[in-house]
């Protein structure tokens, strides 16, 4: 039940060319989410001492 939930998501949430996000806007979001992962990178490592 739940595979079907997350198809059906995925199918409803796909950029077609109407609503793809201009390329200054997808940019915009690359970097965000690349801030996001390093950060996310950073904040999960072991500290210096172990």
């Amino acid at each position: 039940m739940l595979d079907i939930y997350a198809k059906s998501f995925l199918e409803a949430s796909r950029f077609t060319g109407n609503t793809r996000p201009d390329p200054q806007t997808q940019r915009h979001l690359d970097r965000q989410s690349s801030k996001r992962e390093q950060h996310t990178r950073l904040w999960r490592r072991s500290p210096y001492w172990i």
